[in-house]
């Protein structure tokens, strides 16, 4: 088991309530069962940051209130320690999870490689998609749409100017995709063997430091210049994946920009995307067929006898 304890916002609906509606998707969508984290208990303390601030005389003390919260979890393996395949098959089983929270209606909106987690059952590596606490429901009156959530350096590029921190870009399905993407880069160029290496061996340390804009700078950078980092020892077809999926991340943030100049020279008010169930099928089925993401989806050969 392993608990965690954090402060929660008091109007953001909590995790536990998150779960609950996940474990309802659960029962019906294949994609969603036996991938989230199963809650063995958990506690919420009834006083929240508000009531200290409202003693101390603070100024609107409601605001940003916090309230603490203890649950605890079947304890499961980071994604981190796998490589090539398993590295893959959990990722895809992740993404899979996640897209079907979204059309039901549950926004994970935090998409890193520590929410991302498996563990085994009869040979077989499951993954789970991890921690609910910056999520937000589709409906839920509380914070969400243009909020700006997630960990920097998996974020979208979209999501890294300064007109997305300020809250003035809505988070989109495909901005939570796009992380899945940054994170298997991160993972597959950081790890080996499931250990990370040595300082000064490895790439993207600088955008775990920069603030985001920044990082969005240096995350542009490395798209635009793919290379594969030297003495690199990630496999050639992990690579080539890598590559198409950027490509592709590439191409869509160039048409989306093209429309936009367009819609200014119409002079029209550019507004943010709304996206379609169509649209997230689309924009996922893109990568889906790429050669990689085929190549790596074929079942591994048994060893010859």
């Amino acid at each position: 088991m392993v608990a965690k304890i954090f402060w929660g916002e008091v109007n953001r609906t909590s995790e536990p309530e998150m779960l609950d509606k996940v474990k309802e998707i659960a029962k019906v969508h294949a994609t969603v069962k036996d991938h989230v984290p199963e809650l063995l208990l958990h506690h919420t303390f009834t006083n929240p940051t508000s009531t200290i601030r409202e003693t101390l005389g603070v100024p609107d003390p409601t605001t940003g209130s916090r309230v603490l919260y203890i649950l605890v979890f079947r304890k499961l393996h980071p994604i981190t320690k796998l490589q090539d395949k398993e590295l893959f098959d959990v990722w895809v089983q992740c993404i899979l999870c996640h897209v079907t929270l979204w059309k039901e209606g549950v926004h994970h909106r935090d998409i890193s490689p520590g929410n991302m987690m498996w563990y085994e059952i009869d040979g077989k590596l499951m993954g789970v998609l991890n921690d609910y606490d910056l999520s937000s429901l589709a409906n839920d009156p509380g914070p969400r749409g243009n909020e700006c959530t997630g960990t920097v350096p998996f974020m979208a590029l979209d999501l890294l100017f300064a007109e997305a921190q300020r809250g003035e870009v809505k988070h989109l399905y495909r901005h939570d995709l796009e992380s899945f993407m940054w994170c298997f880069a991160w993972i597959a160029l950081r790890y080996e063997n499931g250990a990370l290496l040595p300082a000064g061996s490895r790439p993207f340390d600088e955008w775990a430091t920069s603030n985001a804009v920044t990082c969005g700078v240096k995350k542009n950078y490395f798209l635009c210049h793919l290379e594969v980092p030297a003495h690199s020892h990630i496999d050639p077809l992990l690579w080539s994946f890598i590559v198409d999926c950027f490509d592709l991340l590439d191409t869509n943030s160039f048409n989306r920009r093209k429309q936009l100049i367009r819609s200014i020279k119409r002079g029209e008010k550019p507004a943010n995307t709304e996206e379609t169930e169509s649209d997230i099928d689309s924009f996922l089925q893109q990568f889906r067929d790429t050669e990689g993401w085929v190549a790596l989806s074929k079942p591994s050969r048994e060893p010859s006898q």
